[in-house]
């Protein structure tokens, strides 16, 4: 495995990488070392954080933290595993930050270890954050999952956790609603990757990165709620549009009312034994799908989830996200959704 954080060159290079101040190289071809698997490719996840790999790293940054990074766990998984979570600043505003509900979605666990050491840091940014917000970080939700390497919880069910907040069949996702009740944040982002290899409608250009500002329909949410997640949205694409090469599209339409974020902004379920929360304090939740086949373009997918995840970080923290122009919303263009190699 690896080395997580400190395999950039010092916090400089990460600082670099989480401003967006980089350009993303262009796309080769769909053929191999593209973007999608070849049926004779060898897939090696020695690069990818186990969960062996997220102990080390927490406990690496809660130690050197100085006290400003403390680890906890929400309850244990189905075989047993810790739920860890970081918490990071004394803001008044909670932010949650959560990864890899889907076990085999890989990246998004090392970007958001990498961007709780960052916020660890002395940077002006992330001293910024910590004073303005609370960032509960979530690296791996689905630790079952991410060791059998699989979209799903292993025991006693093998579900998606993501469909899971209204029956609460899974003990991941009782510890996890249990959590997001006690801290109550005000602002949600999932990460995840996308198992197709889309092109953005109207070009030929790979999209590697979709927003998905509405996991239900508008109609379920406060009209305070939809504004907060296009605001939250246009801070993310406006990042990656300074970055690069993204070719951002919106994520396809749809309304799950029992996948997590979706629940966090209606509330009104919860495990047996617990009251549900009538009047959710989430006010923005949204989820990112960044492009999934990595191997030697790991740094490049990871700068896909952490750059926009820091813009929204930051936007929150001085006060700029509810300012933010929501007008370009609606001009996003959405994306092919052939799976790799029917393109």
């Amino acid at each position: 495995m690896r080395r997580l954080v400190s395999g950039l060159a010092g916090v400089g290079m990460l600082a670099t990488l989480l401003t967006g101040a980089a350009t993303a190289a262009s796309e080769p071809a769909h053929v191999p070392g593209g973007p999608c698997l070849q049926p004779d490719q060898n897939v090696s996840l020695s690069s990818v954080a186990g969960y062996a790999d997220v102990i080390r790293e927490l406990d690496r940054i809660e130690r050197t933290s100085k006290g400003l990074v403390s680890v906890a766990s929400a309850g244990t998984s189905g075989e047993g595993r810790e739920l860890y979570y970081a918490t990071v600043g004394t803001g008044p505003t909670t932010f949650w930050l959560q990864a890899r509900i889907h076990g085999n979605e890989l990246h998004s666990t090392e970007a958001v270890l990498q961007i709780l050491d960052y916020l660890a840091s002395g940077a002006p940014d992330a001293r910024s954050i910590r004073e303005n917000l609370t960032v509960v970080v979530i690296p791996m939700y689905n630790p079952d999952g991410a060791e059998a390497n699989i979209r799903q919880s292993t025991t006693p069910n093998r579900i998606d956790l993501n469909r899971d907040w209204e029956n609460f069949a899974q003990p991941e996702t009782v510890a996890f609603w249990k959590l997001w009740r006690d801290v109550a944040p005000e602002l949600a982002l999932d990460l995840h990757h996308m198992g197709q290899a889309p092109v953005v409608e109207g070009t030929n250009d790979l999209n590697q990165f979709q927003i998905g500002a509405r996991s239900i329909d508008p109609s379920r949410m406060t009209a305070e709620q939809w504004l907060t997640n296009r605001q939250m949205a246009m801070a993310s694409v406006d990042a990656l549009e300074r970055y690069g090469l993204a070719n951002v599209a919106h994520y396809p339409l749809i309304d799950i009312t029992n996948a997590g974020l979706s629940r966090m902004l209606m509330g009104g379920t919860a495990p047996a034994g617990e009251q549900p929360v009538l009047q959710s304090p989430t006010k923005g939740a949204i989820f990112y799908e960044v492009r999934s086949v990595g191997q030697k373009s790991n740094g490049q997918l990871e700068n896909l989830f952490r750059i926009p995840t820091m813009a929204v970080l930051r936007a929150a923290a001085d006060g700029s996200l509810a300012a933010q122009d929501v007008s370009g919303y609606e001009d996003l263009p959405f994306a092919s959704q052939e799976q790799c190699g029917e393109s």
